[in-house]
């Protein structure tokens, strides 16, 4: 990504597959691209076949993305923005009737420098990431620190439905002192469920999403930083309910050199609402996250856990405990342009609380390998082979499935 600017939310590979993401000088910059790919899918419903009676799972997909990226630096390099909007159309030989026009728009904008004028050492950040697509995604590949780009794609692997959703983020520290600053960060997030697309599956839960967070980071040494937060997230699933998780962590971070850093945190919240025109007693409920990260001249890794409340997707409003993690892997060959891309993503969740115990759970397993090659400085040629794993048991109704899917894909910019 241009100019030290934190990558857009779902960038694949942090951007290593994208000839858009390019490194820029002050001033605007414009840069089209497109990307063209051919894939095989194994299951383009999303679905168990006991579920697709009559309809052929299997497919050759054609998919057009062109894309328009804005880059944009002052000539002080005080404020830098970061602005893709693309469109996503695709068109199946098999099942004519699946083929889709979707959208996806992220955005970036880093005022920090600005306003270390005025107090040195400040951050504020803003983002915002939105996509329309009959695909729900389970996961969203996150930037190179592996945060999560939207707290409500979690792991939930939906079958074929229309949706659309939106996560709005902000971020700041403040120093007080030399060694302790103030930090917070707000999120806004929704996800809308419309039509199935596969025969007789149960209805999906639309919901929105406030989290926040407050606290104190203070330096104890040039390698060390510990913070205490308070932490808060607000579910509303329309009329089935609201509940929310409160509570506390503490974390601490640790670069052990300068291409190696740790982050780790840890703590609870407690868990109350109404869910179903029934209200809940007050449960704890742990909260924690970890994120390993490696960065050189050859090889990028994110390693990341995260451990939270998150709600139920599927037929009735439930309170699940998610476990999440993922890795990411970017790793130059011996092969002068091309690279070796790795990454997996494993989430699980379980109804949790004391109104617990209708069977609510769901597991995904993701993982893609692959290859890149860059034949230009504008030109990326991509070859992948994705496997995903989907076990959900919602009450009484459960399925699982298997998915493959081989892609090839050729990415132009123009600039």
């Amino acid at each position: 990504m241009g100019g030290g600017m934190p990558t857009i939310p779902g960038t694949e590979f942090g951007g290593a597959t994208d000839p858009s993401s390019i490194r820029v000088g002050e001033g605007l910059n414009v840069v089209p691209s497109v990307q063209v790919s051919q894939r095989y899918d194994s299951n383009v419903f999303f679905a168990p076949k006991s579920l697709l009676q009559g309809l052929n799972p299997e497919d050759f997909v054609t998919t057009v993305v062109p894309q328009v990226r804005g880059l944009y630096t002052d000539h002080e390099h005080l404020v830098k923005l970061n602005v893709v909007v693309g469109a996503v159309g695709s068109y199946y030989v098999n099942n004519t009737g699946l083929s889709y026009v979707g959208a996806n728009v992220g955005a970036v904008l880093d005022m920090s420098d600005l306003l270390s004028r005025w107090r040195p050492g400040a951050k504020w950040t803003v983002s915002d990431t939105f996509f329309y697509s009959p695909q729900p995604p389970a996961f969203l590949l996150g930037g190179p620190s592996g945060e999560q780009a939207n707290p409500l794609v979690a792991g939930f692997q939906a079958y074929r439905t229309n949706t659309s959703s939106n996560s709005v983020n902000t971020l700041f520290e403040l120093p007080v002192s030399k060694t302790v600053k103030l930090s917070g960060s707000y999120t806004n997030s929704f996800i809308r469920y419309g039509a199935s697309q596969v025969p007789g599956a149960p209805t999906l839960i639309s919901q929105n999403l406030h989290a926040y967070t407050a606290g104190l980071l203070k330096e104890v040494s040039l390698y060390d930083t510990v913070r205490a937060d308070f932490t808060g997230s607000e579910f509303d699933l329309g009329g089935l309910g609201t509940f929310s998780a409160r509570g506390a962590t503490l974390g601490w971070i640790h670069r052990f050199t300068p291409t190696i850093s740790l982050n780790a945190t840890g703590g609870a919240q407690v868990l109350s609402g109404e869910l179903n025109g029934v209200s809940f007693s007050s449960t704890i409920a742990p909260v924690g996250s970890l994120a390993i990260h490696l960065k050189d001249n050859t090889t990028f890794i994110t390693l990341g856990y995260r451990s939270g409340i998150t709600p139920s997707f599927q037929s009735q409003a439930a309170a699940l405990l998610n476990h999440t993690v993922s890795i990411n892997i970017t790793q130059n060959t011996p092969i002068r342009d091309l690279v070796g891309l790795l990454g997996a993503n494993y989430s699980v969740a379980n109804e949790y609380g004391a109104n617990s115990g209708t069977a609510f759970s769901w597991t995904t397993v993701g993982g893609t390998a692959g290859l890149r090659y860059r034949a230009t400085q504008k030109l990326f040629l991509t070859l992948t082979y994705s496997y995903q794993n989907v076990d959900n048991a919602f009450g009484e109704t459960r399925f699982a499935y298997d998915r493959h899917v081989a892609q090839l894909s050729l990415a132009q910019a123009f600039y």
